[in-house]
């Protein structure tokens, strides 16, 4: 009986030690491939490649949100910020500026306008060069202890080499609870005046997209006017000028979707916003900004969406956005309207998916000399687990017919870096021929998430 006793004791040892084997192989063969997966594998992305990347800033800290500006008289030159919100949302983050004289083939840092009151940033750089060659900068700040009431400043210099002029805040807004959020900015290059636009919070449960404009370079400014009170809880406002002075506006609303609107008498009024396209991902219906049915000043990081962008140039008005498409994947589409904002078509931008591929965060821009969109965007294409997203850019001569797309970036990120850097932006500039993309790249995240920049070739 002990001898049988024995050997069935080992018999369960020899079993235990197998399983724990068996356990041990499955583990390490999970790990590995891993391994393999996130940092062996090789995936060719087969596109061609755009053009020389560039490192605008590398070393300078994480850079989530570029925004860049090219002078419309002299192409050469291009001024931009590179903005990184806080680790923590409403956390005061970081910015520099940044110039490049060679069309954005070498940068040098210039110094970033000074916050009056030890103010920190926050959030949202905005850049516009006019036609003299001034350059404006908008952006969020605020005290840096105080991470509920952002408001929305601006500040100035006539060049590039010229010192800042002072910072100044945009319309104080009245009452204790309000906040400024969200802002986007134009120029009318014909008479110099500035347009910004932005969401602000009005009391406890109510926010609005106001207006206001300048025509001092961003010294004083005019009443903030709301756009719409028809708008239910307004988000991601894109604002652009015409040839003849109207101001168009586009954003994304909880009852109409990606919507537009226009002002023919220099944004003092507005037409009703009207639906141009339905939003399957719409962020403004669940998860824009809002705690308890009330506002918060972190639509950046909060809006996760369609990120529109609207373009116009002569009698075309254009709207990019993206949104979950025919193959129930985020695409990027683009909206064509005529002047008066009748929808002329709708287009996909990116070619149809032939898998479950992903196409986010694009932005876009128009060269007002030759008429190109230009249109870029992250992509998963060519890894089928979707770890990885290169910054990706298509042409088009109306908006409408798209060219085969180029890979922007020489390195592909991983889209959890992305998703885990927000708020994250990219900015394209087109002038006299020249369209150049920049993005926030983790192709060497140890460093943080840099912004790279490589030309696009307008055909």
């Amino acid at each position: 009986m002990a001898v049988a006793a024995a050997v069935a004791d080992g018999a369960i040892a020899r079993s235990s030690l197998a399983r724990e084997a068996l356990i041990v192989v499955a583990v390490t063969a999970i790990g590995a491939s891993l391994v393999y997966h996130f940092f062996v594998r090789t995936i060719h992305n087969g596109r061609p490649l755009a053009g020389r990347n560039v490192a605008v800033a590398l070393g300078e800290g994480t850079q989530s949100e570029p925004a860049f500006a090219v002078d419309p008289a002299r192409p050469r030159i291009i001024f931009g910020a590179l903005g990184a919100s806080g680790e923590l949302v409403g956390n005061p983050g970081s910015f520099g500026v940044f110039g490049s004289t060679d069309g954005g083939a070498t940068w040098r840092k210039s110094p970033s306008p000074a916050i009056p009151g030890k103010g920190c940033f926050f959030a949202a750089p905005r850049t516009a060069i006019d036609k003299s060659g001034r350059e404006f900068l908008a952006f969020m700040a605020g005290p840096c202890a105080e991470t509920l009431t952002p408001h929305l400043v601006i500040a100035s210099r006539a060049s590039s080499t010229a010192p800042w002029g002072p910072v100044t805040r945009i319309v104080p807004r009245v009452g204790r609870w309000g906040f400024d959020d969200g802002p986007a900015l134009a120029l009318d290059e014909h008479t110099g005046r500035v347009y910004l636009t932005w969401v602000r919070a009005l009391d406890r449960s109510r926010i609005a997209l106001v207006v206001s404009a300048s025509n001092d370079h961003g010294r004083t400014w005019t009443a903030a006017v709301e756009v719409s009170r028809s708008l239910v809880d307004p988000h991601l406002p894109s604002i652009a000028v015409g040839a003849n002075g109207d101001v168009y506006l586009a954003g994304i609303d909880g009852s109409r979707g990606l919507w537009v609107t226009r002002s023919t008498d220099g944004a003092k009024s507005f037409a009703a916003p009207h639906s141009v396209a339905r939003l399957f991902n719409d962020p403004a219906r669940d998860q824009c900004a809002l705690s308890n049915d009330g506002p918060l000043p972190f639509e950046l990081t909060s809006c996760i969406g369609p990120n529109p962008t609207l373009l116009v140039r002569g009698k075309r008005v254009y709207v990019i956005y993206d949104d979950i498409g025919p193959n129930r994947t985020q695409d990027v589409f683009s909206v064509g309207l005529d002047s008066k904002l009748k929808i002329m078509f709708r287009a996909q931008v990116n070619p149809p998916d032939t898998g479950k591929t992903e196409q986010f965060f694009p932005a876009a821009a128009i060269d007002a000399q030759s008429g190109v969109v230009s249109a870029c965007w992250y992509d998963t294409t060519f890894d089928p687990n979707k770890h990885r997203s290169w910054f990706t850019c298509s042409t088009s001569p109306n908006g409408l017919d798209w060219g085969l797309p180029l890979r922007a970036a020489a390195e592909p990120t991983m889209t959890v870096d992305l998703y885990g850097t927000l708020p994250i932006s990219a900015s394209l500039v087109a002038a006299d021929g020249q369209t150049r993309a920049f993005w926030p790249d983790g192709r060497n995240y140890r460093r943080g998430m840099n912004v790279y920049t490589a030309p696009l070739p307008e055909g």
